[in-house]
Formats: C-alpha cells, structure tokens, sequence
C-alpha cells in the first residue's frame, strides 16, 4: 500500500466499463487515466465465447503488464441467471432464482451456484455481481421481481447462502445485493429513486437477515441499494448506498461484515439525477463503501475519481480511510485467487444435464382441478404475450420463446397466437375467434398481475375451453387466473426450462 500514490489507491476503489467488444487502446487509456481497479462486463461487449474469452485474456494481460496496482485485476459480471444472464448464447442456461425458489429445495440453489460458476470459472471470472438476496415483498415490484428467491427472508436467506457455497465451490467469489433490501419499492433504481417505507425494525425482520446469511457462508462482498427509507430518520434522507448510517453502522459494525462494500451502479439515474459527479463519490467513501461501481461514461467516471482525491487533499476524507477501503480490496484480491487455485468445477460436458435435473425440479405444478396434464392427444392453441424489456437488469426480453417447438418435437399440436403484453379489445376478439377452432388451450402469461389484460384473456379462455396457464415471470398471477384454469409455474423463460417443461406436460419420463 506504501507504494501506491493517492491517485492509484483511489483509482484502485472505482470499477468502470468499457463501451466496446474488444480491448481498444481508448479502453486501455481510460483504465490507465485514473488507474481504474476493476472493469465490469455486459451484454454489448461480447456475441460469443471467443471474443468473451479474448476480452478476458486482452485485458489481464494488458492490466499485468501496464498497471501498477496490485493483481488480480478485477473483472465483474452480473451473472444471476434466469432473466438477468449473459452467456445463453453460447452456454447452456440456468433457471432464475424464483424458479429455484419455489422448488422447496435449497440444494439446487448450491446447484445452481455451482453451475454459474464453473460457467464463469471457464471464462476467466472470478468475481460474479450476485446472488441477489432482496426479499420480493411488493408484488408491484418492477426490478426485482423473479431475480428474488421470494417473499419470505428465511427462505431467501438459506437459498441465498446456498448459492453463495456453490459459487465458491467453483472457484468464485460472490457479492451479495442490494443491501439492505430492494424488494419492497415500487419503483427501478435504474430510472428513478425508489422510496421504501419500512421502519429499522421492520429492516431487521424482513430484508437483513438473508445478508447476515450470506455474511456467515463467507460472502466476498455486499453491494449498496439506491434506494430511501423516510422513516429511519439516521439516514438523513440519503440513499442506502451514500448513507453512513446503512453502510458503516448497519453494515459495517451491527452486522459486522469485513469484507468489501461496493455502490450499486451510481450512473443509474437514482443517483446521477440528484447528485452531482464530483460529490458522488465523496459521499459514498464517506458513507463507508470501498468500491464505486460507474459502468458507463468516462466523462462522469474522471469527475467522481477526482472529487474523491481533491476531498482527500482538502481533508473532508482521510488517506487513511483510502488505505482501510484498499487493505480490503487487496484482501478480496487475495481471496479471488485461492478461490480461483482451490476450485472444482462441473466438466463442460455435464453441464447440459446438469442444468436439465435444475429445471426439471424447478417446475411447480401448481394446481389441476381438471386433470388436463399431461396433455393430451388434441389440437391446442397457445397464446403467448411477446415480451418487452420490463428492467435494464433483464436479458432475456429478446430471446426466442421455443416451448412450441419442444412441445412439436413430443408430437402435440400446437398453433400460436401472439399478443401484446396487455393486449386491447381488438386483440381478446382476434384470440377469441381463433379459440373456437381448437380444443384446448395453453396460454402463457408474463406479469398478468400487473399486464392485467392477460387476466381479461384467461377468463374468456377459462369459459370457452380446457385451459392451462404457463406463469413465466412472477408467481403472483396465479392467485389471479380462473380457479377451474390448471396453472403451472416455470417462472423463467431459458430454453433449458422450456425443454424441462416440454418433457413434464408431455407426460413423459424425466431425467
């Protein structure tokens, strides 16, 4: 640490991104401008796994050889799987947390873990940005939602640090988020300030315990929530993620956590539409965060890394409290490789299989009041709502819906009809007219609960024919559907899933 200069060790506190698929001299010119410590990778960096694993390559190489700071180079993803994964592409997908949730089994959380790590492991991560830990108390929520395990903190609490050991079982290091908890608001950080209602008591019953949790199973890091709570006055108002009081009192000394404490994204507009660049960083070293994630524009990256290092040098922050935050870095460092050296991987061959016995086991039949599953021997019209990016945290809003073709492939008969996500009166006639030619109907729904137009459409299906309800994002909707409806809850869309529930309605034996 003595041989660092201030400018490298605040440097060394901020992770940004890179807005190109290959390492560019630009890209190298902004890690080397302010000595940027870790870089975060996105869906617009990469197409395959080559230009992936070139990526990873280009820049440990590059990193080993021009900075100065201290090694591993920090590389991080957002690797959740479900709605928030990156490699479907090129890799076999896994379901999402709610999926894994409702299976009643915390084992295919370490499963999971284990899957997304080897996954990572190959690819050269060692760090991942998750598990997500927030408990999905609003059912409204618009940026949670499926990501969560569920509704209940013990519940998301024991899958939670499950996930955590499968994950170091492969080799990487976890970062639980978003303390203290981004499950109740109604509101996405990525476009506005979310504000949560519950009192510091309510904090401690419903949202924290699933981070002391993860705090136990060894997680490597916690990242901060954008999000207000008015009613704990100690907060001063202040976002979670820039608040002395949740980050260092709450986090820091009550749940006692020593390892690193990163921001949430800060150019999310929760934060950049109420701050300036230069205070935003000030604020949260202040507040206690060792790392401030800034993913996006370099014009306002510099800005924040300067206002950190002129707030050293006017004395608003300490060097010693930069020397604190970069001991715990260097620790993560450390960590990230015995993590790396120590890890059993699932071979890549097992992969495939490995993900089918998770999605199998994942899919709740939720009820069958009239025996119509395993399906039968008919002609079905499916009605599928064509999805539309509901969160920036989602990748899977433009990927292809196959169940139809899995179901073709075990000889059932299936038309389709697509529909908007809430679909208009002059949609529900169209459905309606194309109904009366078959014999049952499957239709799946995405968010009916809040797209409730859905809702209008399963009751004029429920009354007109045998009709199965496939819940493919939140489970809320089938508290909502007809109760003569059979419902099935997959809740996660990957094609592994969609394969799994293909064999399941099908009737026949599963792996």
């Amino acid at each position: 640490m003595k041989a660092l200069s201030l400018e490298e060790k605040v440097g060394l506190m901020c992770v940004v991104g890179m807005p190109s698929n290959e390492v560019t001299e630009e890209v190298k010119k902004t890690l080397t401008s302010r000595h940027y410590g870790g870089l975060g990778l996105f869906p617009h960096n990469f197409e395959n796994e080559i230009q992936l694993k070139n990526i990873m390559s280009d820049l440990n190489y590059w990193a080993k050889s021009n900075l100065l700071l201290p090694e591993p180079f920090m590389i991080a993803i957002d690797e959740e799987g479900g709605s928030l994964a990156n490699f479907t592409e090129f890799y076999t997908d896994v379901p999402g947390n709610r999926a894994i949730g409702l299976a009643n089994d915390p084992q295919l959380a370490y499963a999971s873990g284990r899957l997304i790590g080897s996954q990572l492991h190959e690819l050269g991560f060692m760090l991942n940005w998750a598990p997500v830990l927030d408990v999905n108390s609003n059912p409204l929520n618009p940026v949670i939602g499926i990501r969560s395990f569920g509704e209940d903190s013990e519940l998301v609490a024991t899958y939670g640090a499950a996930y955590i050991r499968g994950l170091k079982e492969s080799g990487i290091v976890s970062t639980a988020k978003h303390f203290p908890g981004h499950g109740d608001v109604d509101a996405d950080s990525h476009v506005e300030l979310p504000i949560c209602n519950l009192t510091l008591e309510q904090l401690h019953e419903r949202t924290l315990k699933p981070f002391k949790a993860a705090i136990e199973a060894g997680v490597g890091a916690i990242m901060t929530a954008h999000i207000v709570f008015p009613n704990i006055l100690q907060s001063n108002n202040l976002p979670a993620s820039l608040s002395p009081f949740f980050v260092t009192h709450l986090l820091r000394e009550n749940l006692q956590f020593e390892g690193v404490i990163c921001t949430d994204d800060i150019e999310m507009q929760a934060i950049k539409n109420y701050y300036e660049p230069e205070e935003i960083g000030v604020l949260a070293v202040l507040a206690g965060n060792d790392q401030i994630i800034m993913c996006h524009t370099r014009h306002f990256q510099e800005k924040v890394c300067l206002g950190i290092v002129n707030a050293v040098k006017s004395g608003v922050i300490t060097e010693e409290r930069i020397d604190q935050s970069v001991e715990r870095i260097r620790k993560l460092q450390n960590t990230m490789l015995q993590y790396h050296e120590d890890a059993k991987v699932i071979p890549q061959s097992a992969w495939e299989s490995y993900a089918a016995q998770i999605a199998e086991a994942a899919i709740v039949v939720h009820r069958d009041p009239l025996q119509l599953l395993p399906l039968h021997d008919c002609n079905y019209i499916m009605i599928v709502p064509e999805t539309k990016q509901l969160t920036q945290a989602d990748t899977t809003f433009n990927k292809a819906f196959m169940l139809h073709h899995y179901l073709k492939d075990k000889g059932i008969k299936v038309e389709m009809v697509y529909t908007s996500m809430n679909p208009d009166e002059a949609e529900l006639l169209e459905v309606e007219r194309r109904i009366k030619q078959a014999d049952a109907i499957l239709q799946v729904t995405r968010n009916a609960h809040m797209f409730r137009n859905q809702l209008s459409l399963a009751r004029l299906c429920a009354a007109s024919k045998p009709h199965v309800c496939i819940v493919l994002r939140n489970p809320y909707d089938a508290d909502e559907l007809p109760e003569e409806s059979s419902v099935v809850l997959v809740c996660t869309s990957g094609n592994e899933s969609m394969k799994a529930l293909a064999r399941k309605v099908s009737g026949l034996p599963v792996r």
